[in-house]
């Protein structure tokens, strides 16, 4: 008995060549997938291996017989020229165990190509060859800011598919272009700095989010601006010199304090307020380590049926804290964002990565504590020229 190995791209190939090899009499002994192609490249194309014998026959009849003529029985008329001819009977070899395996009448072979499987760089640096000089000088920017890295990558690719080479080569022109990108993604709330839903407008945060400053920024900036009667509601009469500084903010600037104890004293001031009256109500910092501050602080809301109710979130904050406070204060239903001390740090990722991926809107960016300036209406582009290294309080 002769055995030989036979390797082609297709079941249908391999076959044909121990039909040649070894005539219709031949047994297949094994076949499984292999790779083609010389050993060095890495994507070699899948195919057949097929392990055939032939019988122990006559010496005469051992050598290259040429293929019998096809009878009706060998082979199914045609539907088309495309279809593919059908092979004849061929016995299978599984241990001491023969099974004759007849092959289908039509087979449909998948033509598409394998895609490659992905190669993992070996540095991050290993792509910059094939990005323009200006685009990697925007990415490493960004990089460096702390901007999330998917972000990074979605824009790189966007810019590449969409930007003219002019634009990639120009570093001025294609920043510009990447800004516009940045800035379109950020959800902006309508309508800030000129009017709000309720006339009870409430700021919430962790302890130190600078409450009380933006509370001050706001009073001054809608009694000007919108002439409305501002009442300054001070819930946060725990903290030591809370009350102190809500009245020398009141005193200097002129309008009405109130202060709360508890929930229903919230009531009572709330009643009957005129038109162009405006509250604005300073809660007490809140821990989101602390299950009693955040029940309190639900009393004390509940309060306020109607309100604009804004989270307070200082840039310095980690970007994982800033998701899990508005993740735990949510519930309230919060009507948009209040970015503070935006002056006290370098780096913007944090808050541009918390904005975009956040559900609620962006409202004002507050620096310093000076009550007559530094509060802005959110313009997507300050933000993102921030991160290209535009001080805030330049």
């Amino acid at each position: 008995m002769v055995t030989k190995t036979f390797k082609a791209e297709t079941t249908i190939d391999a076959l044909k060549l121990v039909q040649q090899e070894l005539g219709p009499d031949a047994i297949v002994v094994s076949m499984r997938e292999v790779p083609l192609g010389p050993s060095w490249n890495p994507w070699k194309k899948t195919g057949v291996e097929i392990v055939a014998a032939s019988p122990d026959l006559p010496s005469e009849l051992q050598k290259p017989q040429p293929l019998p003529t096809p009878t009706k029985s060998d082979l199914r008329a045609p539907d088309n020229k495309n279809d593919a001819e059908v092979m004849p009977e061929i016995e299978w070899v599984l241990g001491a165990e023969k099974k004759p395996v007849q092959l289908p009448p039509k087979l449909k072979l998948n033509l598409d190509p394998i895609p490659a499987p992905p190669v993992p760089s070996k540095k991050a640096e290993a792509d910059d060859k094939y990005l323009p000089p200006s685009l990697k000088k925007i990415r490493d920017q960004l990089v460096h800011q702390g901007v999330d890295d998917t972000l990074i990558n979605g824009l790189v690719n966007v810019a590449l598919e969409t930007l003219s080479p002019g634009t990639l080569a120009d570093v001025e022109n294609c920043r510009k272009s990447i800004s516009q990108l940045l800035g379109a993604e950020l959800r902006v709330q309508q309508g800030a700095g000129k009017y709000f839903s309720s006339n009870v407008v409430c700021l919430i945060g962790n302890s130190g989010s600078g409450k009380t400053s933006a509370i001050a920024k706001l009073a001054l900036f809608f009694s000007q601006n919108l002439k409305k009667k501002i009442t300054w509601v001070c819930a946060d009469t725990v903290r030591m010199g809370a009350i102190a500084e809500a009245r020398a903010y009141t005193d200097a600037l002129g309008f009405n304090l109130q202060l709360v104890y508890t929930p229903e004293d919230l009531k009572v001031i709330l009643q009957n307020p005129g038109d162009n009256d405006l509250f604005l109500v300073d809660t007490p910092g809140y821990n989101p380590c602390n299950e009693s501050q955040m029940i309190e602080l639900g009393k004390l809301l509940s309060e306020m049926s109607k309100r604009s109710t804004y989270l307070v979130v200082p840039a310095t904050t980690k970007e994982q804290d800033m998701f899990q406070l508005s993740a735990s204060l949510g519930i309230f239903n919060l009507d948009g964002l209040i970015i503070t001390k935006l002056d006290e740090t370098h780096t913007f990722g944090n808050v541009y990565n918390f904005a975009r991926k956040n559900q609620i809107p962006l409202a004002y960016f507050s620096t310093g504590k000076e009550a007559a300036r530094h509060l802005e209406v959110v313009d997507p582009a300050r933000l993102v020229s921030a991160l290209f290294g535009k001080e805030w309080n330049k």
